[in-house]
């Protein structure tokens, strides 16, 4: 809502743009021994209609944003200038504007990044500089999100490892423009990026007030939602399983993903730790964020949304705060959020909460909340704005009962704040739309579960190699189970799932590249129509390559598939494989009939205790029995 001052019945979130990691380190041009460093080449972006975007808004007064997408294409390829510094490292430069822009937020299609390469971004003044962001920055689908930046121009600044042959990609394909300024502070367009932005009655987390929620607070994060048509800021908190895992279930509020269109998981940023030291104002937090989210259950009746975040590191110093389905309300109650985005705050009410037996009607596309399916609570201490939506709400036990809604107030009296109940979204239909398959793995029926400090997050590594030996670069392995991701090898044919959660169970498993007539031509039909008429037989390997249709043996029915590939009349082999993979210590009991112990193609692993090494696979070529494909094809 545009609005603050207000008496009304509100969804709590408030449309910014994304603030990015905070680092003291430099960017090369701004070190004072490479003060002769050439201006950055400008792209100027198109400003968009603001009387439009202003209408839009206008039209749908609980959608409210802060800023709107601009499309483009930037790269180090297409834009901006390298410059060589006397250590022959080199520095890529490009100026970015939009004219009368509050701020910019910075979204890349794609950013990879090799080792020691770092990329910074920040405003023309630079009052503001973001990064280095280097290859432990980046989430596993390569999009990113850097923002919000003060003004109507940033730099993006990228500085490449030594000896670097162009491994880096960035592409930009999106900022969005500030376009509304903040409700306070008008004249400082940052505080519409949340910090400083809300109210002065808030209570500080460092006050003494919360003296004694020291350790639940580091569960609590400020969300910046990434959407088709902009952004905003919810709250949430990481939250415990009964299987005592490192799982990073993350519990917010349904609303939070329909403030506007097509939610963009992936370059949701999740900002933990993000508060004053002391009870005083002081500057900026150093940020540390997790980008990226997996949505796993949600419902509209309870206002719950259920996200997997990406691994948070151990050196966030996380917290996974408990719960309990108890039916009876909470004698006190307590609630830790990010109003506006800011620094995080506490709120508390000392008084009973209440089963709300009304329903709640939330306002046009956010529905209508059921009878008893709400706490509501009157805070005596502290308040909550937009952005506070999601947050957890504690009971006198320090267990989460509810998740923030929204309620009524105006300015810094609050009349009402209604919670989704957290008993009534633990049942439901399907996996989609309750708790219970995440927060009890193992069906445990338990009514309340303590919050714990995760233990150190495993890896899981290995190698992919040909059935020959040789080292394959560009195969993309894929991980399943407690966590999902897929990584692709290097140019020696090694890989890593870093930060896995201990207690997880894991698959590991190699997809198959393209390419199927790698290898494969005239000479590998003769040498498996030599084989059939057992004039030069075939062995383990090679037997595994020559049956095409994976039936289990070599006949003429796999020349006839192998030569509809190379003749053109099939654009694959049966089953859409070029490669199969196995278990690279795969042995053959009987080479003649490898069929009869088929090495398996996956690596599962229960209950990770510890790093994994040598978790190695071996590709098989399909079609090729010489062995002449290349494995780095």
């Amino acid at each position: 809502m545009h609005i603050r001052y207000r008496l009304s019945t509100a969804l709590l979130f408030w449309a910014v743009g994304l603030v990015a990691q905070n680092n003291s380190a430099l960017p090369p041009s701004l070190l004072p021994e490479n003060n002769n460093f050439p201006a950055a080449p400008v792209v100027v972006l198109k400003k968009p209609d603001l009387e439009q975007l202003k209408a839009e808004d206008a039209a749908q007064t609980q959608q409210a944003r802060f800023a709107a997408p601009i499309s483009t294409f930037i790269t180090t390829q297409n834009a901006g200038v390298w410059v060589t510094l006397p250590d022959s490292t080199k520095v890529w430069r490009c100026s970015v504007t939009a004219p009368d822009a509050l701020a910019l937020i910075l979204l890349f299609e794609k950013v990879v990044l090799p080792e020691g390469g770092k990329l910074y971004a920040y405003d023309a003044a630079q009052s503001r500089i973001r990064g280095p962001y280097t290859k432990e920055h980046l989430g596993p689908t390569g999009r990113f999100t850097i923002g919000t930046l003060p003004g109507s121009e940033v730099v993006l600044e990228y500085h490449a490892p030594p000896f670097s042959k162009g491994e880096e990609t960035i592409e930009l394909n999106r900022v969005d423009y500030a376009y509304q300024k903040a409700l306070l502070a008008e004249e400082d367009p940052w505080a519409a990026s949340g910090f400083g932005s809300s109210l002065a009655c808030h209570v500080n987390i460092n006050c003494t007030a919360a003296a004694n929620w020291q350790t639940e607070k580091r569960g609590i994060a400020r969300i910046l939602m990434i959407f088709s048509g902009g952004s905003a800021w919810c709250s949430g908190s990481l939250i415990a399983n009964t299987a005592n895992t490192g799982v990073p279930y993350f519990l917010t509020a349904h609303h939070c993903q329909i403030l506007l269109t097509s939610p963009q998981f992936d370059q949701w940023t999740f900002d933990f730790n993000y508060e004053f030291a002391t009870c005083s104002t002081g500057p900026e937090p150093a940020f540390q964020t997790v980008i990226g989210c997996t949505r796993l259950a949600f419902r509209m009746e309870t206002d719950f949304m259920l996200l997997r975040l990406n691994p948070v590191p151990s050196g966030f110093n996380p917290y996974f705060n408990g719960w309990t389905r108890s039916t009876s309300p909470a004698t006190a109650s307590t609630f830790i959020h990010h109003p506006q985005g800011d620094v995080k705050k506490f709120s508390a009410d000392s008084g009973p909460a209440e089963n709300h037996g009304a329903t709640i009607n939330w306002g046009p596309g956010f529905g209508i909340s059921p009878v008893n399916t709400h706490w509501k609570v009157t805070p005596d201490q502290g308040i909550y704005e937009p952005g506070s939506s999601g947050c957890p709400m504690f009971n006198a036990s320090k267990k989460i009962v509810g998740q923030l809604h929204g309620g009524s107030s105006n300015g810094c009296t609050v009349f009402a704040a209604y919670f989704g109940m957290f008993h009534k979204s633990w049942d439901g239909i399907s996996t989609t739309d309750r708790l219970r398959d995440y927060l009890d793995p193992n069906n445990t029926d338990l009514m309340e579960m303590n919050g714990y400090v995760p233990t150190t997050p495993h890896s899981i590594s290995g190698n992919v190699k040909s059935w020959w030996g040789v080292n394959m670069p560009n195969v993309r392995v894929a991980l399943s189970g407690t966590l999902t991701d897929t990584v692709t090898t290097d140019g020696q044919g090694n890989y890593i799932f870093p930060s896995l959660p201990p207690g997880g169970s894991y698959t590991i498993r190699p997809l198959t590249k393209e390419l199927p007539l790698n290898g494969v031509n005239a000479y590998d039909l003769i040498l498996v129509s030599r084989h059939i008429l057992n004039l030069e037989p075939m062995t383990d390997w090679k037997l595994i390559a020559a049956d095409v249709n994976e039936s289990g043996t070599v006949t003429t029915f796999d020349n006839v598939e192998s030569r509809k590939v190379i003749l053109g009349s099939a654009a694959n082999f049966p089953f859409q494989k070029s490669w199969r993979y196995f278990l690279a210590n795969a042995t053959f009991p009987n080479p003649a009939n490898p069929f009869a112990n088929m090495p398996e193609s996956t690596l599962t692993f229960n209950n990770l205790t510890q790093n994994v090494t040598g978790a190695n696979f071996f590709g098989v070529k399909v079609g090729d029995v010489d062995s002449s494909s290349d494995p780095g094809q």
